[in-house]
């Protein structure tokens, strides 16, 4: 049957039902512009308690004019610490290492990877006590090393590679500032450390045995990748590309005179010049814009299950499965939804 509709002037109810569709639909219009222009109250930064390049926007207030809110700045001495802070809501970003993320989306933490802007060369490294010259001494030996962190997952890594025997070798998880401690009273023999902390074991007498770039060839990368929460990006899309901008510009700030820029964070952590400057040299940095291509993380959703740091999440899962820190089952059948391609395009686009 076919229903004629008569032709005239719109009757009253039509006028009010054509009033309350246009009212609801300015509504939603405006709900969704306000959703992306809306700003917390504060956004807290997560950072390692180590001299990172881009916190040297922590001391001149560049997030929090760039931001336009209040920041407050949380120190984590490793991933581990960084995912339970951003399970507790205490944290909105944090950059850490790629092992305690692949942790934390295995075991459903909702955040999200915003690109690494750090890979790590030099800047971690193994370090003995004299009279440790080879990797096949360790046998035998106490090796501290922060638990669910890069240097975790490196040391694993270098013990299966080597093929030595794991049952003969005892790993203590302390903190980093732990670990100097345990090491002059005796009671470690190497640690797998980062940086600046390595240059006081060496200027103790430390050997160094290896450094994690030197993985790389085995098909072990180790990086840093800045994380959102969830809901947070969800909340507040606009400051993510704000402080994923800010992230850049510090990085650039770097690269331009990473002197300067090395004497700051040296103040501000209360470490020597010459270990903070070698620690940042100890890193990789490439730009964000870089990092969205065949290189690193590919060029989005559809192509991204063949990039590179996709695949070595992959296999950063499947070590940690292995060695029981997360539950085979619960790692993701691929990493890819974790990345947020959409605000990273936004934030660089091409």
């Amino acid at each position: 049957m076919t229903t004629y509709i008569r032709a005239g002037r719109p009757g009253r109810r039509d006028v009010l039902r054509l009033g309350l569709g246009a009212g609801l639909l300015s509504l939603t219009a405006a709900r969704s512009r306000a959703q992306t222009t809306t700003k917390p109250d504060v956004v807290r930064i997560g950072y390692l308690t180590a001299a990172r390049a881009w916190v040297v926007g922590k001391s001149d207030g560049s997030f929090d004019k760039a931001l336009g809110v209040k920041v407050e700045w949380v120190p984590f001495p490793s991933g581990g610490p960084a995912l339970s802070l951003l399970a507790a809501k205490q944290i909105d970003f944090a950059i850490f290492g790629n092992t305690p993320i692949v942790a934390g989306l295995s075991r459903k933490l909702p955040i999200q990877i915003l690109g690494s802007p750090e890979i790590v060369a030099t800047s971690e490294r193994l370090v003995a006590k004299a009279g440790i010259t080879t990797l096949r001494d360790l046998e035998g030996k106490r090796i501290a090393v922060a638990p669910s962190s890069t240097m975790a997952f490196a040391l694993e890594a270098l013990i299966r590679i080597n093929k030595l025997d794991a049952s003969k070798i005892k790993r203590l998880p302390l903190s980093q500032p732990d670990t100097i401690a345990a090491w002059k009273r005796g009671d470690i023999d190497a640690t797998y450390i980062n940086g600046p902390f390595w240059a006081e074991l060496l200027a103790d007498g430390g050997q160094q045995l290896l450094v994690s770039e030197q993985l790389q060839p085995s098909g072990v990368f180790v990086w840093n990748s800045a994380v959102v929460r969830s809901e947070f990006a969800e909340q507040f899309p606009e400051t993510v590309v704000a402080w994923l901008q800010t992230v850049q510009a510090q990085f650039d700030r770097y690269r331009s005179d990473p002197e300067g820029v090395s004497r700051i964070l040296a103040k501000d952590f209360g470490a020597p010049f010459e270990a903070v400057r070698n620690t940042l040299s100890g890193l990789r940095y490439p730009t964000f814009q870089d990092q969205l291509g065949p290189k690193y993380w590919g060029d989005g959703p559809v192509a991204a299950k063949d990039a590179p740091l996709i695949k070595a999440l992959g296999d950063a899962a499947a070590f940690l499965a292995e060695t029981g820190e997360i539950k085979r089952d619960d790692v993701p059948a691929s990493f890819v939804p974790a990345v947020n391609y959409a605000l990273l395009r936004r934030a660089f686009p091409s």
